[in-house]
Parts: structure tokens; C-alpha cells; sequence
């Protein structure tokens, strides 16, 4: 099988909005999971520190170890909301860049050129070639998330994005060539 096959895969900004904003809140969730535990233990060491029943270990230097660890905890929950909502402020704008680029040009297609050796990304602005060694996937909902270049590159497809049987040819050449992530 030399040959390749050409997927073509229409531009739909409605899409590409859904699928972009399906991706910022899938590589936050790891983030979110580490806020719930900070302020977990904020609030068990806010407690250790202030709310003790004995007089003994509330003046005792346990105490204050535990009050100072509890602030520490109550600034990294504030660095982690900072970082969530200056991260999604940058990405939705470039987001909304990467539209509005897509819009300005004529050609409203983009295409996945697979053989076996390697799998192609071209759309109106450049072209992405990874080995298939380099290349995996992984099944989130309804989603795909093809992660290229060792998880540099990440991009997301619904079944809906491509034409006829394209989907299930494209998820054949993934299963074949590529490795299935098992995050």
C-alpha cells in the first residue's frame, strides 16, 4: 500500500470553536483536579492551625507550621486561578485570530494525507508531515484527539468533520500505524 489517500475535511467556524474550547477544557482538567486538592488542603491546615480544641496546640509551634502551610496553600489555589484564567483569556483570543485567518482566504478545506509511512496535515497556512511513530491518538467522548511530534501538535475531529466513510478510514490508519494513548 503505497498509495496515499487525501481526506478532505471542511472548515466550519462553529466547529472549530467547539472543538478548540473541547481542548482547552480537556488539558485543564489536570489542573482543575489539582485545585480541588489545594484548597483541600488549605482547609485542613487552616483548621489544624486556627480552629484546634487544646489551648496546648494552639499556642504551640505546630500550630503556626500548620497556619503558614495553610496561606501557602491559599496562594497557590490564587497562582492556579490566575494561570487558568490569563491562559484562557490568551487562548480564546487566539482562537478567535486563527478564525478570522481562516475566513480572510479563499480556500475553506483542509487535508490529512495518510500512507504508510506517515501522515500529512495541510491546511491554507502550512503542512504538518509526522511519522507514524511520532503520531497517537486517543478517544475522548465524541472526540479524537490526534497529538503528532511526541504531543507537540494536537489536533481534534468528530466524525461529523469528515465525509462519508473518511472517519472510519482515517481511525483504521491510526489503529494500524499509530500507538493509542492510554491517558
Amino acid at each position: 500500500m503505497n498509495e496515499s489517500i487525501t481526506l478532505e475535511i471542511a472548515f466550519n467556524e462553529k466547529t472549530e470553536r467547539e472543538h478548540q474550547q473541547f481542548f482547552f477544557r480537556y488539558q485543564w482538567k489536570k489542573g482543575f483536579t489539582e485545585l480541588k486538592k489545594a484548597i483541600i488542603y488549605a482547609l485542613i491546615f487552616l483548621f489544624l492551625g486556627f480552629f484546634s480544641q487544646s489551648k496546648f496546640i494552639n499556642n504551640s509551634p505546630a500550630s503556626v507550621v500548620f497556619r503558614y502551610a495553610g496561606f501557602i496553600f491559599i496562594a497557590y489555589i490564587f497562582l492556579l486561578l490566575y494561570q487558568f484564567f490569563t491562559s484562557k483569556k490568551k487562548f480564546y483570543k487566539s482562537i478567535e485570530e486563527q478564525i478570522s485567518d481562516f475566513k480572510q482566504k479563499d480556500e475553506k478545506f483542509s487535508f490529512i494525507i495518510l500512507n504508510k509511512d506517515d501522515i500529512t496535515l495541510e491546511n491554507p497556512f502550512n503542512t504538518i508531515v509526522s511519522v507514524w511513530s511520532k503520531t497517537n491518538y486517543k478517544f475522548v467522548d465524541q472526540y479524537l484527539i490526534l497529538s503528532i511530534l511526541n504531543n507537540n501538535l494536537n489536533f481534534v475531529f468528530t466524525e461529523h468533520d469528515f465525509k462519508e466513510n473518511d472517519y472510519k478510514t482515517f481511525t483504521n490508519f491510526l489503529e494500524q500505524y499509530s500507538k493509542k494513548n492510554k491517558e
